[in-house]
């Protein structure tokens, strides 16, 4: 058994990806663009327009676009897509979905509107004034990792990608989508279907300034500069623990680790074994033998 690894990009992708960024308060704290970008975009909308957004996406909360994104056949900007997607008769929306085994909602019609109209909005206010060298360094990333593909496992490709995910084949899973992404970083978020996985990878657009550290060297002293985090590094060199697991070792609330989590994982210094039944963690020991080399050669630099 074994699957394939595609790489795909759009600007309509990472459009989706900075609202969503925008949208998970919960996230805010943790997400490299910071809470300052968190202002400034909520400071382009109108009150009420931007509660209606919020209104609009937690209506549609489950619908995901990324299986259309994948399939519009022709130009996946914001607008070019949304007008194929709008076009879209309610018979080919239903087609596209029940190809990946999923059960369809029966108001897939109204979902498509109020989703098309908040992106919309999104891309009007912000999405559309966004520097240009974020898409074109996304775009660059990817024509890279589809490079890395010639010749290489699929699966370590994946791995690398996502800094530690380590997808393990099943009788039903037969492609995965490897999607950059700019606004939502750190994170690593995957979509996932029976036969089809999109994961949205992180992705370094812009370099540090000059004489600063690079963001993968501060994920990782950062990762390591808490002693919680230690800890638990230290309990995955052990074996392979569940969430759960580690919780009930570290003796801290289930939104605490999963902060910490986050971190180490940002960080490549986790492996996260996926199977589509369970999800496990372990030490993922080449981001710290890497570490000494990486501090050395910023500082001597």
């Amino acid at each position: 058994m074994s699957y394939k690894v595609n790489v795909d990009f759009a600007p309509i992708y990472e459009c989706v990806s900075s609202m969503t960024a925008f949208l998970s308060k919960q996230n805010h704290n943790t997400l490299d663009i910071g809470k300052l970008w968190v202002r400034e975009v909520q400071d382009r909308f109108a009150p009420a327009r931007l509660q209606q957004i919020r209104d609009t996406m937690k209506a549609t909360d489950g619908f995901n676009l990324a299986p259309y994104i994948w399939n519009c056949p022709g130009e996946r900007t914001v607008n070019g897509f949304l007008e194929w997607f709008d076009d879209l008769s309610t018979g080919q929306l239903y087609d596209i979905i029940a190809g990946l085994n999923l059960s369809v909602p029966s108001h897939l019609h109204e979902l498509r509107i109020r989703t098309s109209e908040a992106l919309r909005e999104w891309d009007n206010q912000y999405f559309s004034k966004i520097d240009p060298a974020i898409i074109e360094g996304l775009a660059k990333e990817a024509n890279f990792r589809r490079s890395t593909l010639a010749g290489n496992n699929d699966r370590e490709v994946y791995e690398q990608a996502t800094q530690g995910m380590r997808l393990y084949p099943n009788s039903l899973l037969k492609q995965v989508v490897l999607i950059p992404q700019f606004h939502a970083r750190p994170f690593v978020n995957s979509v996932i279907f029976d036969e089809m996985i999109f994961t949205s990878y992180s992705c370094d657009i812009f370099p540090s300034e000059l004489g600063r550290p690079t963001a993968e060297l501060l994920r990782l002293t950062r990762a390591l500069s808490d002693e919680n985090r230690l800890y638990i590094l230290r309990l995955l060199a052990g074996k392979e623990q569940t969430f759960t697991e580690i919780v009930r070792e570290i003796k801290l609330s289930k939104s605490t680790v999963h902060y910490h989590l986050i971190a180490l994982r940002a960080a490549g210094l986790v492996i996260v074994h996926y199977d589509q039944k369970n999800i496990r963690y372990s030490l993922r020991l080449e981001a710290l033998n890497n570490l000494p080399q990486q501090i050395g050669t910023y500082i001597q630099d």
